[in-house]
């Protein structure tokens, strides 16, 4: 069991206001400031300090943040193993490029054994990795950028990013010039998704940003963006996984911005998390 002064290290780590720290854990703010002092002291590092009146993190505090998850998530794993029922449960998220059209055959043959179970759940990236960081998920699988110095990772494999349009569309089969992709409407996933990330680096490495598009959209859900896209004329960026999933699409390159984008495993306690991840794919 944790010490109780790491919860309230981790409230005032994510609210950053020590009145409203002292106000969710029903406290007073000189008792925050206790139990912040004494993991200060303990620990022989500064964790907050202040700016003028902004208080800030110390980069001490990054990476003890980092091991309280890591002790976090070994912890929820012994919670299960106790109380855990014969059999294998596990919880995980996934991305939703992942998860909608890459993970399904592991899914089944995983539940095709009696005694396994899973709680999947299918979501951007910064939504899951605020999950896995609360010990919420064993691991998530994500597509595209994350921060490799803050989390564990493996590899699971590797994907073309690539143009997505209608089979009737002028770009079909093509590979266009990049300023031939302003003149489109460009549907795109909402903010925090991998795959809106991975395309915005690439145009903006390129010197440009998704206003210089004709129009752009942003929809969450890929099966309303496939369906506008295959009987629309608008344009989206999507890994192939995707594009090759209904035959109403077709792809299409843009000339001097190829793209391979990563799809990773991504957790806190390699030990647990790596173990877990071998058990799910044997």
């Amino acid at each position: 069991m944790l010490d109780f002064r790491i919860a309230t290290f981790l409230t005032l780590y994510n609210e950053m206001n020590y009145r409203k720290t002292s106000k969710i854990l029903n406290m007073t703010q000189p008792g925050v400031t206790q139990h912040i002092q004494y993991l200060e002291n303990y620990y022989g590092i500064k964790l907050f300090e202040y700016n003028g009146r902004t208080l800030s993190k110390t980069k001490n505090a990054e990476i003890f943040k980092r091991h309280i998850d890591s002790m976090m998530a070994e912890e929820h794993a012994m919670r299960q193993e106790f109380s855990a029922k014969e059999g294998l449960f596990l919880n995980i998220g996934a991305t939703k490029t992942i998860g909608e059209f890459v993970l399904i055959p592991e899914l089944r043959r995983f539940l095709s054994n009696d005694s396994h179970s899973i709680n999947l759940i299918i979501d951007n990236t910064e939504t899951l990795l605020h999950m896995l960081e609360d010990s919420r998920l064993d691991f998530v699988a994500v597509e595209g950028i994350f921060d490799k110095m803050k989390y564990k990772y493996k590899l699971f494999k590797k994907e073309n990013f690539i143009g997505v349009c209608a089979r009737n569309h002028r770009f079909a089969g093509k590979k266009v010039p990049l300023t031939e992709i302003f003149k489109e409407t460009l549907i795109i996933r909402e903010q925090g998704s991998g795959t809106r990330r991975i395309l915005e680096q690439a145009i903006t490495d390129r010197g440009f940003t998704l206003t210089h598009f004709q129009r752009a959209i942003s929809i969450s859900n890929f099966s309303v963006i496939t369906d506008m896209v295959a009987y629309g004329s608008a344009i989206t960026f999507a890994y192939e996984p995707i594009a090759i999933h209904q035959n109403s699409l077709a792809t299409f390159e843009v000339e001097d911005m190829r793209i391979i984008g990563e799809f990773n495993f991504v957790y806190c306690n390699a030990t647990i998390a790596e173990e877990k991840i071998r058990m799910f794919f044997e």
